[in-house]
């Protein structure tokens, strides 16, 4: 007999959620809630992600299979992926029962499930702590027990009771989820492959993971930004040829038009290395362009804090008025003030990413605000573990010494 299945649908990495303007990391609900319920509480089922599903010759066959048999699909809907949604629609048409679904309480729901019951749970931010994740983890668990007792809770089934579900032997079931299984290579082992490589600083062959997942997920955003990332921070096989393909890479998902923060921060960054080897100041309009989008969007630090250091760098271009300086750095000083009103505020609820520290210790340093700029730099120096984010932070505060 196959052990019961719980199969997860729902996007993975950081996603954009464009109805509310801000960057949801999905990863952090998966692990954290799901998967940490389902490893500890409710051994009794197996736990498959929709992209842990092995090998792409398979990949559709056992993702229509698990829809139709699975013991339990749990589907997040929270940014409204659409592969998610259809993925549940799909569910919602192949079994009568025992489907959860879940989002973030200002996901704005689709009309054609107004009438679902829904795990409605807080915006979580940039990180999930013990406390908020323990009582997402328990309402789910009541979810789960709920859903053991095969009531109706697919729209079609409950308006039309007396149709017949389709059905699947459970020998070519067992032979279907053996074969998803079976494979010690898939979609979700190769981005922890590729994630650790990152964090290592061995770009190069994060890159060549990264490029595998694109062929293998070409519409997916979040790799092509990865892929973008490490291609212009490998330098390879030198620094302005890396930042070039990173560029063509990056442009597949038209930047110029994107409400994206990660794909607008990426594209600045490139277009600041860019200015930085040549000291063409049309890429530091273009850097310029870009964060400065990417922090209207939605107040992002990150996008912010990096506008910041491009007006800065700006004043040093040749034939700016003493008015034109005046205003760059008076601009400065507001942006760099608002970020701290932001992180700040985003501290005091309890969201903490080591990059917080780097930006706030970045924005003091600017103000000339000694002691807030070393407190936060000790802060950020104690919390991130990479070397290249270490060097990130030390180049911008050096390549500001001389703007300030």
């Amino acid at each position: 007999m196959i052990q019961k299945i719980c199969f997860v649908v729902m996007g993975f990495g950081k996603k954009m959620d464009y109805e509310n303007s801000k960057e949801v990391d999905l990863d952090t609900i998966y692990k954290k809630v799901i998967k940490e319920l389902f490893t500890k509480d409710l051994t009794d089922y197996e736990l498959i992600r929709a992209d842990e599903i092995a090998g792409s010759s398979i990949i559709d066959v056992s993702m229509y299979t698990l829809l139709m048999k699975a013991d339990l699909v749990i589907a997040n809907i929270t940014t409204l992926n659409p592969n998610a949604i259809y993925e549940l629609g799909v569910r919602h048409a192949l079994k009568p029962y025992s489907t959860i679904i879940m989002a973030e309480e200002k996901c704005k729901i689709p009309f054609d499930l107004n009438h679902s019951r829904f795990l409605v749970y807080k915006e979580i931010g940039e990180n999930l702590d013990d406390k908020e994740a323990h009582e997402i983890r328990e309402q789910l668990k009541e979810f789960v027990v709920a859903s053991e007792k095969k009531e109706p809770d697919s729209p079609l089934y409950t308006f039309l009771p007396h149709i017949s579900p389709p059905s699947l032997t459970d020998e070519e079931y067992t032979k279907i989820v053996d074969e998803a299984k079976g494979k010690s290579e898939n979609i979700s082992s190769l981005v922890e492959q590729a994630e650790s490589f990152k964090k290592q600083d061995q770009f190069d062959s994060a890159v060549s993971i990264w490029e595998r997942l694109v062929d293998l997920l070409p519409n997916n955003d979040y790799v092509v930004q990865q892929l973008a990332l490490c291609t212009y921070k490998s330098k390879a096989p030198n620094e302005t040829l890396a930042l070039d393909k990173a560029l063509d890479i990056i442009k597949m998902l038209n930047p110029k038009n994107s409400l994206d923060i990660e794909t607008l921060g990426i594209t600045g960054a490139i277009y600041k290395r860019l200015f930085r080897l040549n000291k063409n100041f049309d890429y530091l309009d273009e850097a310029i362009y870009y964060y400065n989008k990417g922090y209207i969007i939605q107040n992002d630090y990150y996008n912010g804090e990096n506008y910041a250091n491009c007006l800065l760098l700006k004043t040093k271009r040749d034939g700016l008025t003493d008015e034109e300086v005046i205003y760059l750095k008076f601009a400065n000083k507001n942006v760099r003030k608002e970020i701290i009103r932001i992180i700040e505020s985003d501290l005091k609820a309890g969201e903490i990413n080591f990059w917080m520290y780097a930006t706030l210790s970045v924005c003091y340093f600017c103000l000339g605000e000694d002691e807030n700029h070393k407190k936060y730099q000790d802060e950020f120096y104690k919390s991130c573990n990479a070397e290249w984010e270490k060097q990130t932070y030390i180049d911008t505060i050096n390549e500001l010494k001389d703007l300030i």
